[in-house]
C-alpha cells in the first residue's frame, strides 16, 4: 500500500467516536482515503446526518506521533496493509455494510478469494465437539474450502488443528492487534500461519484493547465465509453473535445439535429451535447446500480442463459458467438461475473475471470469455 494512502486510512481509523458507518460514508463520499484529509474533492458539506462533531474530529490536526509510531511498527514486523478502497481487499468482506476500514495482515491474502467456512464454537468444548470438529473438517478435505477461525481457546483452536493436519487453509482472525498474539499460548500457531496460512486484524496498536474488540471481530469471522458453523455454544455463548452477524449479511448458518442436557449444546439447540440456523447432521448434504459437491454434478474433469489457471476449481464457480453456457445474463438474472446469494456470486465473480474466464459487462451483464467443453 502506497504510504500517503497507509497514512490517511491510519488517520481514519484513529478518529474517535466516528464508527465504521460514518467512516465508510466518508469514504464513498470522497471516493479516496486522502482527500478526507487533504480537502480536495471534498462534499464533506453535503453529508448532512454527519454531527458538526464528527465534521471536526475528522477535519481537526491529528496526533502525527501515533500514527508514525504505528507505520514503524508495521514496517519493522513485516505487516501488510490494506483498505476498503483497494483492489485486494476481500470481495465478500467488503458486501458486509460495517466491513472494516482497514485489514492488517500477514499470511497469503489471496486465501480469501477462494470458498471460505467460518466454524466457531465454545470454549469450554467437550469430547463431542471435538469428535465433531473432526468429521465436519474430514468431510470438507475433498473441496478444499478455506477455514475461517477465531484461534480461541476450545472450538477455535480444535478447527486449526484439525484443518491443518487435513491440509486445509486456514485464515485466523484477531481480536487484538500485532502487538499482542491472544492468547499466548497460541503464539507458535499464529506463526504457523504467518508463514502458511492467514491472520488478519482490523485493529491497530493504538487501538484500546477491550473486551468488546473480540465481539466486533466475529463480523469479521461471518463476514469472509460464505457460510458459518456454530460446533457447540452455551444458550449465551460468544459465537452466537458470529451467527447473528452471518444472518445479518445473508450468509447461511449451520448448527450442529447435541443432547438437550448438555449445557454446551442449548446455543445451537436454540438457534435451531428458532429459525436462526439450519440443522447439521449430513455432512454430504451440508457440502451440496453448499454448491461444492463436484460428484453430484460431474463435472471435475470438466473444470480442470476449463480451468486451468485456477488452483482450486469449486463447485460454486462451475455452477455459474454451466449457467452463463450460451448466455449473457444480468447479475439478478444470474443469481435466480444458479441459486446462489449475491455476495457469494459477486465474490466468485471476481475472481473468475481475474482469471479471463467470465467478461462483466456495462449494466451488470455477464457472459463466458470462454466457451465450457461439451
Amino acid at each position: 500500500m502506497d504510504s500517503e494512502i497507509l497514512t490517511s486510512y491510519l488517520r481514519l481509523l484513529a478518529c474517535e467516536g466516528i464508527g465504521v458507518l460514518n467512516a465508510r460514508r466518508l469514504l464513498d463520499a470522497h471516493g479516496d482515503v486522502r482527500s478526507i484529509f487533504s480537502g480536495k474533492g471534498s462534499r464533506m458539506s453535503g453529508l448532512k446526518p454527519l454531527t458538526k462533531v464528527v465534521r471536526d474530529t475528522v477535519t481537526k490536526r491529528h496526533n502525527e506521533q501515533i500514527i508514525e509510531k504505528e507505520i514503524q511498527f508495521i514496517q519493522d514486523n513485516g505487516i501488510c496493509c490494506t483498505g476498503i478502497l483497494e483492489e485486494d481487499y476481500p470481495a465478500l468482506l467488503k458486501e458486509c455494510p460495517d466491513a472494516p476500514l482497514m485489514l492488517f495482515y500477514k499470511g497469503d491474502l489471496s486465501l480469501l478469494n477462494r470458498p471460505a467456512l467460518a466454524v466457531v464454537g465454545t470454549r469450554k468444548m467437550t469430547a463431542y465437539g471435538k469428535e465433531m470438529v473432526g468429521e465436519l473438517v474430514r468431510n470438507l478435505k475433498p473441496f478444499n474450502p478455506v477455514v475461517v477461525s477465531g484461534m480461541a481457546y476450545g472450538v477455535d483452536i480444535a478447527v486449526y488443528h484439525e484443518a491443518r493436519r487435513q491440509g486445509l487453509p486456514v485464515v485466523g482472525v484477531m481480536g487484538t492487534g500485532f502487538q499482542l498474539l491472544y492468547p499466548g499460548a497460541h503464539k507458535k500457531f499464529y506463526e504457523d500461519l504467518f508463514q502458511n496460512g492467514l491472520i488478519v486484524t482490523e485493529y491497530a496498536n493504538f487501538n484500546v484493547l477491550s473486551p468488546e474488540l473480540f465481539v466486533r471481530r466475529n463480523r469479521i469471522i461471518a463476514g469472509l465465509g460464505q457460510a458459518t458453523v456454530v460446533i457447540e455454544s452455551a444458550e449465551t455463548g460468544g459465537s452466537l453473535s458470529t451467527a447473528f452477524f452471518a444472518r445479518e449479511y445473508g450468509r447461511e448458518v449451520y448448527a450442529i445439535p447435541g443432547k438437550i442436557t448438555d449445557d454446551m449444546s442449548k446455543g445451537c439447540l436454540q438457534l435451531i429451535q428458532d429459525n436462526k440456523a439450519q440443522l447439521l447432521f449430513d455432512f454430504e448434504l451440508f457440502v451440496e447446500d453448499l454448491n461444492w459437491n463436484r460428484k453430484e454434478q460431474g463435472s471435475g474433469e470438466q473444470a480442470a480442463a476449463f480451468f486451468p489457471d485456477l488452483e482450486v476449481v469449486t463447485e460454486t464457480q462451475w455452477l455459474i459458467v454451466e449457467t452463463l453456457r450460451d448466455s449473457v445474463l444480468h447479475i439478478d438474472e444470474l443469481a435466480l438461475k444458479s441459486r446462489l446469494e449475491v455476495p457469494v456470486l459477486n465474490a466468485e465473480l471476481l475472481i473468475l473475471e481475474l482469471q479471463d474466464v467470465v467478461v462483466g459487462l456495462p449494466g451488470k451483464m455477464f457472459k463466458l470469455n470462454k466457451r465450457p467443453l461439451s
